[in-house]
């Protein structure tokens, strides 16, 4: 039992709570020596010994003393090929298959390391333990998405969200496939896409135009291209790049530098934007105020979220219902410069 594994839990809970050895020995009946045996890893305790000790740390035995999650192979369906060369990712059970989500490079959805529950290897394989969290698998490319999990606190759902991001083609796509939840997509309202068998519940609304630093005279996608400015672009699939492309065809131009970079998401576009990593890029208004950059709009947009009409009435739909519906999420989004609120929750 080194110290590494059992014998570091059982140190670390003492010292939560405050005691030193000796005392959590004279609460145990042992002596100050058994209790150093036991944190370095030279002494296994007997049962009795392990339940006062559980007792006198506030732990269960299995907390303290229990085996180790073992790994075994598992069938999984990946969000996408491993990311790098450790493969981590969280698994999920949605509507009865089990989904692995990338948790490292681009795919990870934070800016820092998220938890994983096993290691994605390629051929839809991952090893790891069953997940037993539970989880609400969200996709799309709308960065206000992760404030869902702002609603299914205050309903008191023991879900956890995890987004991930990605343009709306591929979230409609993942979400055909049953491979998440629920997936966001966003289009001006008058051609909002259509999912047979889906509902589209209103999320938010917001302008989508050209994001440039402040100290860059205000920037038109004609000037932009004219000065051969860099740009930041998003993945094919996604409504910005889309919107680009339209524009760039009247323009009656097939040649903008950085053309072929792909950001995840539009506060990737806006912080390439502003560490002058491009000169401009395509992304919302919201993100672009979060960054402090410019910003003209281009087109008018409603975040809409689709869930399967087959699910009606499963735990994680139920909760993402009465998350988008309870007040906390609005007073979230509303907080957000840029953000319109009048479609939340609405029938679209």
């Amino acid at each position: 039992m080194p110290e590494s594994g059992l014998g570091r839990r059982l140190r670390l809970a003492r010292l939560g709570k405050g005691m030193s050895q000796a005392e959590l020995a004279a609460r145990c009946g042992v002596s100050r020596q058994a209790v150093a045996g036991i944190e370095a890893g030279e002494w296994t305790p007997s049962l009795g010994v392990a339940l006062r000790l559980a007792a006198a740390v506030q732990r269960t035995v299995e907390q303290l003393f229990g085996d180790a999650e073992r790994e075994q192979t598992l069938a999984v369906e990946g969000l996408a090929e491993p990311a790098g060369p450790s493969g981590r990712a969280l698994l999920a059970q949605v509507f009865g298959r089990l989904v692995a989500v990338p948790q490292e490079g681009s795919l990870a959805a934070v800016a820092g390391f998220g938890a994983s529950s096993a290691r994605l290897q390629s051929g839809g394989v991952a090893l790891g333990a069953m997940p037993a969290e539970r989880i609400l698998l969200v996709a799309g490319c709308d960065p206000a998405l992760p404030l869902l999990a702002e609603g299914l606190s205050a309903t008191g759902s023991e879900l956890r969200l995890v987004w991930w991001p990605c343009g709306s083609q591929r979230a409609l796509e993942l979400l055909s496939r049953g491979l998440v939840h629920a997936a966001a997509a966003h289009a001006p309202a008058q051609r909002l896409p259509v999912l047979a068998g889906h509902s589209a519940l209103g999320f938010a609304s917001w302008e989508e135009g050209i994001v440039f630093r402040p100290d860059t005279q205000a920037l038109t996608l004609e000037a932009a291209v004219g000065r051969r400015l860099r740009l930041a672009n998003r993945e094919p699939g996604s409504e910005a790049r889309q919107l680009l492309d339209n524009h760039l065809q009247e323009l009656g131009s097939d040649a903008v530098p950085g053309y072929e970079s792909r950001y995840r998401g539009h506060l990737p576009v806006a912080s390439a934007v502003a560490d002058l990593g491009a000169d401009f890029g395509i992304a919302t208004e919201p993100a672009a105020l979060a960054l402090g950059l410019g910003f003209l709009g281009l087109s008018a947009q409603s975040s809409v979220i689709f869930v399967p009409d087959d699910k009606a009435g499963s735990e994680e739909l139920t909760a993402l219902l009465n998350g988008l519906g309870h007040p906390a999420l609005e007073r979230q989004l509303s907080a957000l410069p840029g953000y319109g609120t009048a479609i939340l929750g609405e029938s679209l």
